[in-house]
């Protein structure tokens, strides 16, 4: 998950205002011709993060400056990883938003900034159950024996061996079985929606998105356990002034 370990060498644009300006300032140029700048580029990124936290646990007055310098380059970060890898910005959307947190260093502002993250990654969640709806898919029972297919087409096209394998094939064989997987993956995304209303479940919807980090990683390859830092945003939470 760093340059330097996917040595890219190729960039595709996208349909996207904000990546497009970042794009005109050519700093994506370098990271492709250049190992250097690409070692450089995955320091910033490890260290700012220490950097944060020893200014956060010492109460320092540059911890904002700091957080905002992180937050940043982050997006600029994953961006440019997201145009040069097969890796979405999705997965990178932690890392891209939770340092907004960290800007604030008077008690009030700090909660207000949590529970901004946390109602932020409750509609990112929910939002995809309601894309499901939208584009139809909950509604077609052979939908994830198609993503399955689409997703492990390279199992099939050469003769992966292993039982991984027998698995996926299994599921995409049975799409009434695969489609219950779906499914429960739908309730969990959109349980979500009591987060906007009430704190008292937070705990659940730490559990369901375990659950369903666990679901995606076994059988799509899709890790999103870094949107880890989401679930401490809904631990957090119930610490907040706001509650007060």
């Amino acid at each position: 998950m760093t340059f330097f370990q996917i040595k890219p060498v190729f960039f595709y644009n996208q349909l996207d205002f904000t990546g497009n300006l970042i794009l005109l300032t050519g700093i994506h140029l370098p990271l492709l011709h250049n190992s250097g700048v690409r070692i450089l580029f995955d320091a910033i990124y490890l260290i700012l993060p220490f950097i944060t936290t020893l200014f956060v646990l010492k109460n320092s007055r540059f911890q904002s400056l700091s957080a905002i310098l992180m937050l940043l380059f982050n997006l600029l970060y994953a961006f440019c990883f997201s145009i040069m890898s097969f890796v979405s910005i999705k997965v990178m959307l932690a890392f891209m938003t939770v340092p907004f947190i960290f800007m604030f260093r008077k008690p009030k502002d700090f909660s207000f900034a949590i529970e901004s993250i946390r109602i932020l990654f409750i509609l990112f969640f929910f939002s995809t159950a309601v894309w499901k709806i939208r584009a139809g898919g909950i509604f077609n029972i052979d939908q994830m024996s198609g993503i399955l297919l689409g997703q492990h087409n390279y199992l099939f096209l050469n003769k992966y061996p292993g039982g991984f394998k027998d698995i996926i094939g299994y599921l995409i064989e049975r799409p009434q079985l695969s489609y219950f997987l779906y499914l429960a993956a739908f309730s969990a995304e959109f349980i979500f929606i009591i987060g906007f209303f009430t704190k008292r479940f937070d705990k659940l919807l730490i559990v369901l998105f375990i659950l369903f980090a666990l679901f995606n990683y076994m059988l799509m390859n899709i890790n999103y356990f870094s949107w880890l830092p989401f679930a401490g945003c809904l631990y957090f939470a119930k610490f907040t002034q706001t509650n007060k």
